[in-house]
């Protein structure tokens, strides 16, 4: 009898453990699943926010094409918003730059209006590099106060960004008075047009912010 007993106790005590193994995992399952389920809203949401932001810019689908990877860094934070949208026409100013330098290295291939034209662009967007460079500087410290510091500073920005916007413009309006073969322009168009466009929309969101 006393080992029947034992042999009831334990198995009782077997079943009563995968119970609470059963409710442990149950419970997991159901925070992970919660969890997961905010964390597609918020994502969903830091998405809306930036497409309805990038809405009111010159270019909307190529702001929220160079703004989404950053979401999660974002949220929903117009002060961070402007601030990677100036860091992204930053990191495109350069690549630009490096693009003019790589043609410019093009020796024997370019007509000399060739070479005069790709050396006046490139000049202009290392002005837009140096000029944005200035502006992301800036931003280090700023948060969306508005201490009078601080409003000196953002018009800073503002003043650097309208600077680069017309050195990015003024590099292609050579094409216009010198023959450059269309391939050519094609490739200093395409890289330069895309700094413009960031430019111009991380210009936008500076101009919004309500300092």
């Amino acid at each position: 009898m006393a080992l029947y007993a034992l042999d009831g106790s334990s198995t009782s005590c077997q079943n009563l453990f995968r119970i609470l193994l059963s409710l442990l995992f149950i419970s997991t399952f159901l925070q992970l699943a919660a969890k997961s389920t905010t964390t597609t809203d918020s994502l969903k949401a830091y998405k809306k926010f930036i497409k309805d932001q990038c809405n009111s810019t010159t270019y909307p689908n190529v702001c929220y094409k160079s703004l989404s990877p950053y979401t999660s860094k974002i949220k929903t934070n117009r002060v961070t918003l402007t601030k990677v949208s100036i860091y992204v026409a930053l990191k495109a100013a350069k690549s630009a730059s490096s693009t003019l330098t790589k043609l410019s290295n093009s020796k024997g291939k370019l007509t000399h209006g060739e070479t005069l034209v790709i050396a006046d662009c490139r000049e202009n967007i290392e002005d837009a590099v140096d000029l944005l460079e200035q502006s992301a500087d800036g931003l280090a410290h700023l948060n969306g106060t508005t201490t009078s510091h601080d409003k000196f500073q953002w018009d800073n920005i503002k003043t650097w960004m309208s600077a680069a916007i017309t050195d990015e413009t003024t590099c292609t309006d050579e094409f216009d008075e010198i023959q450059v073969r269309p391939s050519l322009q094609k490739k200093i168009k395409t890289s330069v047009d895309n700094v413009h466009w960031l430019n111009s929309n991380a210009l936008a969101f500076v101009n919004r912010l309500p300092l």
